[in-house]
């Protein structure tokens, strides 16, 4: 039968495992604890390093925008000018071209407005 002291010292052994299994239990649990913070304050980090790559792109597509704008005024500028220079030469020229080159004025103008309506942003 086993003895007294050798019950006590299983007892005493299985206690003492006991408690130190709930002590690796509780030092892993603390861990992964720290750990979740951890990845839980790199990923704010990202996410607020990307919310300013945002403004940063916000910032050069308004500018992007001015530079079209200004562009088409140009464009616009530009078209009158020369519409209006070959206005006296195309009085001179048979009708047949004149009319061609009023389309070519036309569609130039509604190839304008198409790619004004695609890049200048609603």
């Amino acid at each position: 039968m086993p003895d007294a002291t050798t019950m006590g010292t299983i007892s005493k052994g299985v206690a003492d495992l006991a408690r130190d299994a709930a002590y690796v239990a509780v030092g892993l649990g603390v861990l992964g604890y720290q750990r979740a913070q951890v990845q839980r304050n790199e990923l704010k980090s990202f996410l607020s390093k990307d919310h300013s790559l945002d403004q940063h792109l916000d910032g050069v597509r308004t500018e992007l925008t001015k530079g079209l704008e200004q562009l088409d005024d140009l464009l616009e500028t530009a078209t009158q000018l020369i519409e209006s220079s070959l206005q006296p030469l195309e009085q001179q020229l048979p009708p047949t071209v004149t009319q061609l080159t009023t389309k070519a004025f036309g569609q130039s103008r509604e190839v304008r407005i198409q790619i004004r309506q695609r890049v200048t942003p609603s």
